[in-house]
């Protein structure tokens, strides 16, 4: 069970950098259904099954799960999801079990329609947005934890959209602090930046963090510098790491050494006297066998002679034939 929460770690913060990118609330005077497009903001693959999608405030979501949870052990997520089953004309949980669409590619996208018809699909949600009102919005993860908000304007007219401005939006920005005008802006599709793209995320023309870096160090003096710092560092420590290894093994190679000295020597055998125990017969028999064992074969010259014989049965060709064997009768 620690193993697989561990692994789910990594999944459960990427689904905190899904945003809610560009709304339509009327999609014109005689067609009431709107959408919601939301934007993977992150570099890797999000699963968005079982994300909460709701109309509800975020004071009465609060409020509601802080009244269960004082009263019982229920966990947030349990209490969304008791809290669809009570009201599922507002709150909406994405279904488990469509893997292949609800795994949403880096730096992607998918929309949301709200059109009221969940039975239509994975991506259908119970609710419809109200012409003429605020109409407000919020993503909640699987353990209960809001993700993403935002408020539409009364003032959005029938296809017209309520989008994230094209210079992006940050995966941090959750701050009721920050005015609304500063991230969101209205599309009429009369031009090409107020241009309507459903299912398509607003490509970014700059980037904010390479512009912000070009004002800072124009020339690239500072990136050069932290660069190569960067590698003599990384040269400078492994220097020092060879260099302690290398003191260390040869401090270890020279105790050894040392105890190899200290070793007491074995003493030299004692060396026979050349006068003392041994008696005259044991010296007598012993020369006697050095010269027995010395001159036990006569001088000779060292050289092989052959001389060859007539009539060798090895020589013969009878020999060399095969014998006709005898059949007897």
């Amino acid at each position: 069970m620690l193993m697989c929460a561990i692994l789910a770690l990594p999944t459960m913060a990427q689904r905190k950098n899904v945003r809610i990118n560009e709304i339509m609330v009327q999609q014109d005077s005689t067609d009431g259904n709107g959408w919601v497009e939301f934007y993977n903001s992150s570099y890797s693959t999000v699963a968005v099954e079982k994300m909460f999608i709701t109309t509800l405030s975020r004071d009465e979501i609060t409020n509601h799960i802080k009244a269960v949870t004082d009263t019982s052990n229920m966990k947030p997520n349990k209490v969304l999801i008791e809290l669809c089953k009570e009201r599922p004309m507002d709150i909406y949980e994405i279904p488990r079990g469509d893997e292949r669409n609800t795994k949403i590619a880096p730096r992607s996208h998918f929309v949301m329609e709200a059109d009221g018809t969940p039975k239509a699909g994975t991506f259908h949600m119970p609710f419809t947005f109200t012409a003429g009102k605020d109409n407000y919005i919020a993503l909640y993860d699987v353990n209960g934890d809001l993700v993403d908000d935002v408020t539409i304007p009364a003032t959005l007219n029938p296809g017209e959209t309520y989008a994230v401005k094209a210079e992006g939006r940050l995966p941090s920005i959750l701050n009721d602090a920050i005015p609304a005008d500063s991230i969101w802006t209205v599309k009429d599709n009369s031009t090409i930046e107020t241009a309507i793209t459903k299912g398509n995320y607003n490509i970014r023309e700059v980037n904010e963090n390479i512009e912000a870096f070009h004002e800072k160090d124009p020339h690239g003096y500072w990136i050069a510098l932290l660069a190569m710092s960067v590698v003599f560092s990384a040269l400078a420590l492994l220097y020092i790491c060879f260099k302690l290894f290398g003191k260390f093994a040869s401090r270890n190679l020279k105790d050894d050494k040392k105890e190899e000295a200290a070793a007491p020597v074995a003493a030299p055998a004692a060396s026979v006297p050349a006068t003392g125990d041994v008696n005259g017969e044991t010296m007598a028999a012993i020369c006697f066998a050095l010269y027995q064992h010395l001159n036990a074969h006569d001088n000779e010259s060292g050289v092989l002679t052959l001389s060859p014989r007539d009539g060798s049965a090895w020589a013969g060709k009878t020999g060399l034939m095969r014998e006709i064997p005898v059949i007897k009768k």
